[in-house]
């Protein structure tokens, strides 16, 4: 049996927050989408763009459903808040496999009559000059909260059962760098020294309410699978007047990779397609930024995904 000291897991996920809103019915044109970027390989030196494209009948038919769907829910407000789209455990390593497979278990204990720092009242502050006060997670809190979702791996992996955990012997109040919605911030951060590991773990002390995790959004009800020549889409990483970036979800194998986008008076869908694959080959996944020119001044209008019918916010591309 498992002492009972230890600590439980927080689940932690990470995606997009969509909400609800409404909006009346309008007029849709369609426009083409300028070259978008596949990641470098070791020997590009400049990334490999995707030919453009004007949307093929797969996807406005795709765009229509889910412009239906869109209306009868509502359109979606944008999220409200500040995300945090760094690891809430920033610079996390382990010397040992054991180590790693223990963490990820949850199976972390404090040692009897460690000496832990108490929560208090202190800030977030960003680059920019501005700050937000807020209050500190105490150490065991910030602990589970870093340790998120947990499976349990001790007895596999040539990893003794007996051996799984992780002894913490010490925390102290520090700050960590990371990057959120609002811009990158410095984060009250506990950092705890851990016996046999060579370096501390290092957890925000700032709860999920106040930099809250990206949720990954349901499709909308009604709105059937993607079509298997149509891309799922990733993150929309910016959004200017005239010009959306955003990533889709392709195979290695899928030739004649498009992105497109249909442009509406209230809100602009985007997604891509390819043509049917011929032949065998192993399918690996790929995810390529693509970017596609509007009709038109973005404005006010919501971006939202042909794939799921949720509204996407810019995740800015973090080097």
């Amino acid at each position: 049996m498992r002492p009972s000291y230890l600590i439980p897991a927080a689940v932690l996920v990470a995606l997009t927050l969509p909400a609800c809103g409404n909006e009346a019915a309008s007029t849709p044109t369609a426009s083409s989408p300028t070259p978008s970027a596949q990641p470098a390989t070791a020997h590009d030196a400049v990334p490999t763009p995707i030919p453009p494209g004007p949307a093929i009948p797969a996807f406005l038919d795709r765009a229509r459903a889910v412009e239906k769907a869109v209306r009868a829910a509502g359109i979606p407000k944008p999220p409200e808040g500040i995300f945090l789209y760094s690891s809430r455990t920033p610079g996390l390593g382990f010397d040992t496999t054991v180590q790693k497979v223990a963490w990820g278990a949850g199976y972390v204990t404090f040692a009897p009559g460690v000496r832990l720092g108490s929560a208090g009242t202190t800030s977030i502050d960003f680059g920019g000059g501005s700050s937000v006060s807020v209050n500190v997670l105490d150490p065991r809190t910030a602990l589970t909260e870093g340790i998120g979702e947990t499976y349990d791996n001790c007895g596999h992996m040539a990893v003794p059962a007996a051996k799984c955990k992780l002894t913490i012997t010490g925390a102290s109040l520090k700050t960590a760098d990371v990057d959120t919605s609002a811009g990158r911030a410095t984060v009250p951060a506990w950092s705890f020294t851990v016996k046999g590991l060579s370096r501390p773990i290092v957890a925000l002390a700032v709860s999920s309410a106040v930099l809250k995790p990206l949720v990954d959004p349901a499709p909308l009800p009604g709105l059937a699978p993607l079509d298997r020549n149509l891309l799922p889409i990733g993150r929309l990483t910016q959004a200017d007047d005239n010009t959306l970036t955003f990533n889709l979800h392709h195979g290695k194998c899928d030739p004649d990779l498009q992105a497109h986008v249909l442009e509406l008076e209230d809100m602009v869908i985007i997604g891509g397609s390819h043509s049917p694959v011929r032949g065998g080959c192993v399918d690996v996944g790929l995810s390529t930024p693509a970017t596609v020119t509007l009709t038109e001044p973005l404005g006010d209008r919501a971006i939202i995904s042909a794939g799921t019918g949720a509204r996407l916010t810019v995740y800015p591309h973090l080097k």
